[in-house]
């Protein structure tokens, strides 16, 4: 019996060393270069920062991402392309920044008028959206895997030296607005201009621009734009959602163990909710400094927003047309049947505000 029961306990002691030695497996270390393309100091550049040490973090410091900021090893728009080459590991930016590759990168950026931030993760994370997303960069021939990387809430309609709250206030107004907003905008006779962000201070001061729109509440308060500024406009119509990429050159991807795939999933879907709610506290907080300041809050009103609205679709579906490319076309669709799926369930769930 002695014997027996010694047989087994060597048998429990060589399976307990065995899991031990499996469980315990050394993973590789690996070192990853990622480059944003925001300034360092950023919300959002700070995420990407964030997003790294979680994985490294999870991983016991053997997965060690290095995040850089826009123009530290190539420039802010040339990022997407050294990840695909190999320049770079990985890269962090907003998909609309690639509307001139590929037709339907606006769709997994910001819509006018459109998705709302909730709505905007059902689609992305369980409605499609990250699978379209992906082929769309295989499309355009990119050796990258992208999934989504974090948003923000509606940005700031502008900040004005003119009060915004009617459709006859943006007429003739000079005002910066890029891509489809700017295109719809001009066709309703705003006066759009496209400058970079680094031009806006100085063409707001010197009055090259009655208005721009830029960012959230908290990125625009960064750039210091409320001191050439007397008005802050609401609501954030051109982007009621500002979504960002995570992309990682193919080959290394593919190359990693499962377990880092997975630390890059997870630390991903942690920085959505984070960028986003700290969005939206640091939002909050602005807006009071914005009165604080002497500034005035001026929103558009529900008859305006209705003729923006009409404005905007009509032109994106025009424009989807026009293109009449296969995945366009498919997105678009998904896109608006989220659209119509989730703001009738809402209708019925959420109770009313007010």
């Amino acid at each position: 019996m002695k014997k027996k029961i010694l047989a087994v306990i060597l048998v429990l002691i060589f399976t307990a060393a065995l899991a031990g030695t499996i469980f315990a497996k050394e993973l590789p270390k690996v070192r990853w270069t990622m480059q944003t393309t925001w300034a360092k100091g950023w919300l959002i550049h700070d995420e990407v920062e964030a997003f790294a040490a979680r994985v490294k973090a999870m991983s016991g410091g053997n997965f060690d991402i290095k995040v850089l900021p826009a123009g530290a090893v190539v420039g802010a728009m040339e990022n997407m392309d050294a990840t695909s080459k190999g320049t770079l590991d990985g890269w962090h930016s907003w998909t609309g920044y690639w509307q001139g590759k590929h037709p339907s990168a606006n769709f997994f950026a910001s819509i006018p008028m459109h998705l709302e931030p909730l709505m905007y993760v059902t689609w992305m994370y369980s409605g499609g959206g990250k699978e379209l997303m992906q082929e769309m960069y295989d499309e355009m021939g990119m050796n990258v895997v992208v999934i989504p990387g974090g948003l923000t809430h509606p940005e700031l309609l502008a900040m004005s030296n003119k009060p915004l709250k009617q459709v006859k206030d943006f007429k003739g107004l000079k005002y910066r607005a890029p891509g489809w907003w700017g295109e719809i905008l001009k066709k309703m006779g705003v006066s759009v201009m496209m400058l970079p962000g680094v031009e806006l201070y100085p063409s707001l001061q010197k009055g090259i621009l009655d208005a721009t729109e830029f960012s959230s509440p908290i990125v625009n308060k960064q750039q210091g734009f409320h001191e050439v500024t007397k008005y802050v406009a609401g609501p954030g119509m051109h982007q009621p959602t500002c979504y960002f990429e995570l992309g990682f050159n193919k080959t290394k991807y593919n190359a990693l163990p499962e377990e880092y795939k997975a630390m890059i999933q997870s630390a991903a879907m942690a920085m959505t909710i984070s960028m986003w709610t700290k969005d939206i506290t640091l939002g909050i907080q602005t807006l009071e400094f914005y009165k604080s300041k002497g500034k005035i809050l001026t929103r558009v009103d529900d008859a305006a927003q209705r003729e923006f609205r009409k404005q905007a679709l009509t032109f994106i579906d025009a424009e989807v047309k026009k293109i009449n490319k296969p995945h366009t076309t498919k997105t678009w669709a998904s896109v608006q049947k989220m659209w119509k799926e989730f703001s009738a369930y809402e209708d019925f769930m959420i109770p009313i505000r007010k």
